[in-house]
């Protein structure tokens, strides 16, 4: 019997010694591109942080091991720094902000796309409220063929699609008219959309009813899309605007998110008790209902959008331009832009309105509406003030950030379980013009100042709401999570000092605190720079077909 137990034990001791020889063995022939070692890892999935190694080969997580041994082509000490999925932002600008998508698209100008690499984000989502390229393909194309540092998906775009139909006009599209929209659609989704933005807030989307948007999101949704939306009116009409946007989702069929949520004017500051309360209660009834938002008290958009009245908007360029000329019409626009500007998102003053670039004269960056309007030998008052907004419009329009925020309905929001973080900013060049700061510190902001100053989330909450989330929202399977057989993005930062440095008057300042930046696989920044990888991909929706 004795005899028989020692010749089992040593048949163990010889499978194990077998089977680790060809580890080692496999990992001779085949060593990992990339080992970092010494971190803890926040996975992404809202657990605790832990200590361990991470090991990459090629584009994929390998290993994660308390101690990971064998060769590696590059071995990086992370110093018990915190070790995240990269971060996904599901409302990025990439290919232009309101209108049609420039040229060039700012993710081909600026490829690296360094002030969202810098701050941990390895993906960006394009195609945000209700704007996009249509066709959305040659885009892609173009994307892919440039070489970028961050991966990208998209969305497709109502108000784009309603545009390329039948133009900015304020009626319903005839039944061929939306047939069309719903061919676009679908068409955008074969394109490699995620699904289906909206932009109700926005000229042509602000004229659509709710069932020419389910029409559309029923398209989507029979393809595996989601339905995200700029909502209608996020001042006094901001909780049935919220409501639209669950009934599109529940009666198209398709999950569906409120985007950068917020209520602007005093007005309406506190309603997000009432809008986060309407979500609940759709959740619970079955209704697959989420939103995001960004760390700021400022919005930001194109003066027309912002200060000009809906009706105002209609046509082409030169129709708002014939309205103006006209002065009993002008005399009705201004009345209802001083009415924005002491209810909307002018926040009571027109000090609080900030211009964040004007291409016709790029010296009013930077400069306040107030300043503006002295500067054309005009008064302070809120009469000059919607004069001078119109005479910008009428100019060739700017771009304007709006203080007309609570810090309070920030905080809310992004406390509640159903909520993850986006910055609604651009891929921008550094030093031009005045942009929003959100471009340059989101990610960092809710780090360093939600996390480690306020406490209004936990490390690994916020994490959570950057990454996994984000990933599990619009369907990408392979990313967003530190897991074996992910794709390797993820980012070293230092939990103690990472914080966001830009600020509304001099937003051109990266952020700080990253170390270490990878995705798929390759480092694509350390030592404070970008390096020469261009790993980034063009993530494809379900719906996709080559």
């Amino acid at each position: 019997m004795r005899r028989r137990l020692v010749v089992v034990q040593r048949a163990v001791w010889l499978a194990v010694g077998v089977a680790s020889a060809v580890v080692v063995l496999r990992a001779q022939i085949n060593p990992y591109t990339l080992v970092i070692r010494n971190a803890r890892i926040v996975d992404g999935t809202g657990s605790p942080w832990y200590r361990s190694d991470i090991a990459v080969r090629d584009d994929a997580i390998v290993a994660i091991a308390r101690h990971i041994e064998g060769p590696a082509a590059r071995v990086i000490d992370a110093a018990d720094q915190v070790i995240a999925p990269g971060f996904i932002d599901l409302h990025v600008h990439a290919f232009g902000g309101v209108g049609r998508p420039p040229s060039p698209l700012p993710i081909i100008e600026v490829p690296t796309a360094d002030n969202y690499v810098r701050q941990g984000v390895t993906t960006l989502v394009a195609g945000p409220d209700g704007f996009s390229p249509v066709p959305l393909r040659p885009a892609l194309e173009l994307t892919k063929k440039t070489g970028i540092v961050p991966n990208l998906a998209a969305f497709i775009g109502h108000g784009s699609i309603r545009d390329a139909v039948f133009g900015s006009v304020n009626r319903a599209p005839t039944r061929e008219e939306l047939e069309q929209m719903r061919a676009l659609a679908r068409q955008g989704m074969r394109d490699g959309a995620f699904g289906l933005s909206t932009g109700l807030f926005y000229v042509p989307a602000a004229f659509s009813r709710t069932d020419e948007v389910v029409e559309l999101a029923k398209v989507v949704g029979t393809m595996g899309g989601i339905h995200v939306s700029h909502i209608r009116d996020e001042e006094l009409g901001v909780e049935a605007s919220v409501s639209e946007t669950i009934a599109i989702g529940e009666q198209g069929g398709l999950p569906t998110q409120v985007t950068h949520h917020k209520t602007i004017g005093k007005a309406s500051w506190g309603k997000t008790a009432n809008t986060l309360r309407l979500i609940d209660e759709a959740r619970q009834r079955g209704v697959d209902v989420t939103l995001d938002v960004y760390p700021y008290p400022a919005s930001s958009t194109t003066v027309s959008a912002a200060l000009l009245p809906t009706w105002a908007q209609e046509g082409t360029r030169e129709d708002i331009l014939r309205r103006l000329r006209d002065p009993i019409t002008r005399r009705r626009v201004a009345l209802d832009t001083i009415r924005i500007i002491l209810e909307g998102r002018g926040g009571g003053d027109p000090n609080n309105i900030l211009l964040s670039g004007c291409d016709w004269r790029p010296a009013l960056a930077g400069k306040r509406l107030d300043e503006v309007a002295l500067g054309r030998w005009k008064s302070r008052s809120l009469e000059d003030a919607a004069d001078t907004a119109l005479w910008l419009v009428e100019n060739g329009d700017c771009g304007g950030i709006y203080f007309a925020m609570n810090e309070e309905d920030i905080q809310r929001v992004l406390r509640h379980p159903a909520s993850m973080i986006a910055s609604d900013g651009q891929v921008v060049m550094l030093g031009r013009a005045n942009p929003h700061p959100r471009s340059y510190g989101t990610f960092a902001r809710v780090l360093g100042r939600y996390v480690r100053e306020l406490k209004t989330l936990t490390l690994e909450d916020a994490i959570r709401k950057m990454s996994a989330y984000p990933a599990q929202r619009i369907g990408l399977a392979d990313r967003g999570v530190l897991r074996e057989r992910m794709k390797a993005d993820f980012v070293v930062f230092d939990p103690a000092t990472v914080r966001e440095v830009a600020t509304f008057e001099r937003p051109h300042q990266y952020a700080e605190g990253v170390s270490v930046v990878v995705v798929n696989g390759q480092v694509v920044f350390e030592n404070g720079a970008i390096t020469a990888a261009r790993p980034g991909r063009v993530l494809l929706g379900p719906g996709y077909v080559q």
